[in-house]
């Protein structure tokens, strides 16, 4: 979360979920059994399962905002009516399709906003879903309009994607268009699966020869077009997709998948015993505090997994095949985690057990040795 946004959740005494602490939102939800934490994953499984992974754009993205008047940033409940509001949407718009929801208060005035990602694989069909350009964007608007009558609120506007005639020609022609050549150009960039921050998202766009710089809450974009011209354009001219607060959160959500996935290999250090008992007492000591976070870490990755398949059993009824294939898939990961980790520790502990008898021995080698050297003393008595 951005500095100035914990300073503005400290002067007003807000603290945030547990849960949330190392992300941006204030609240997350999800459809179809989604849990925000591991949505990727969960994507991911439905794709490779409808053999829907080839194309790159795989999700649709909205964003779906609250007056200040509507709901109060400086009250939490607010934030998760927000939320609830956004899963209702998603709900509505999108009802046999993954979503994920997760609610931030970040940006200008700090007004409550939801970033929806939907899965474009149908839970039901596997078909992937198809939408003319602006239609789904109308669509939410529709709906979000009938959910903002019930609760008797208007609705701020999103940002529009514009066009010049200029442009709606060029496409309308299917000639060049350098607008559409620095979309391709960001999409090219953020489709490298090793973006996940803001630096290595802004050296991916050099790579593809476009210059990103902030200007204020917003990025601006520019490069030199097919035409050898130098061009810019802001985040409002692209659409919202391109904008600062989309792509953030979507780099956000990668570097948090990565740290989930990212699996630590710790070998603990054994030195070697001494005679002193107390040395040895501290040794054990350290190498239970090594072995403890692999512990740690294969319970933490069980409760996932054993949440992940949880999940999947909330459809079953609508994909039993579907749901015994994902849970045997999963068992079989869960199995590997736990046998990898006795394995490791029977190993450590042998390792151990074999180092201390080696203290032993040398030791009792030592006294032995000490016992029948003769002392000076006792040499001087028999030469007499």
């Amino acid at each position: 979360m951005h500095e100035k946004t914990e300073q503005w959740l400290q002067d007003h005494q807000l603290e945030r979920p547990v849960e949330l602490t190392n992300c941006r939102a204030v609240a997350v939800g999800g459809t179809n059994g989604i849990d925000p934490f591991i949505a990727k994953e969960q994507f991911d499984v439905i794709r490779q399962l409808h053999n829907q992974t080839k194309e790159s754009n795989q999700v649709l993205r909205i964003t779906q905002s609250f007056a200040l008047d509507e709901l109060n940033p400086k009250v939490q409940k607010d934030w998760q009516k927000a939320n609830d509001l956004g899963v209702e949407l998603a709900e509505n718009l999108y009802p046999n399709h993954q979503s994920a929801v997760y609610t931030h208060l970040d940006g200008k005035n700090h007004v409550l906003h939801n970033h929806i990602i939907v899965n474009k694989v149908n839970l039901e069909t596997g078909k992937k879903l198809r939408e003319q350009k602006g239609e789904s964007v109308q669509r939410a608007r529709e709906m979000n309009d009938r959910l903002a009558s019930r609760e008797n609120w208007h609705i701020l506007e999103p940002p529009k994607e514009r066009q010049t005639e200029t442009e709606k020609e060029l496409i309308a022609k299917n000639e060049y268009s350098y607008m559409d050549d620095l979309r391709e150009r960001i999409n090219k960039s953020l489709q490298d699966v090793s973006v996940s921050s803001y630096e290595t998202f802004k050296a991916r766009l050099s790579d593809n020869g476009v210059i990103l710089s902030e200007r204020g809450q917003t990025f601006s974009y520019a490069f030199l077009d097919a035409n050898n011209k130098q061009r810019r354009a802001r985040e409002t001219r692209l659409g919202s997709d391109f904008g600062r607060e989309t792509i953030l959160h979507e780099l956000e959500n990668r570097a948090r998948q990565n740290e989930f996935r990212a699996v630590e290999q710790r070998e603990p250090a054994i030195t070697p015993l001494e005679r002193d008992t107390q040395q040895r007492e501290s040794e054990i000591v350290s190498l239970e505090q090594a072995i403890e976070p692999r512990k740690s870490e294969a319970l933490k990755r069980e409760s996932t997994i054993n949440r992940f398949i949880d999940t999947i059993k909330q459809f079953a009824g609508r994909v039993p095949q579907l749901t015994q294939r994902v849970t045997r898939k999963l068992k079989q990961t869960k199995d590997k985690i736990l046998d990898d980790f006795e394995r490791r520790f029977s190993k450590d502990m042998k390792n151990y057990e074999k180092e201390q008898q080696k203290s032993l021995e040398k030791q009792a080698n030592r006294d032995v040795q000490s016992e029948k050297k003769p002392t000076k003393d006792h040499d001087r008595g028999m030469s007499r």
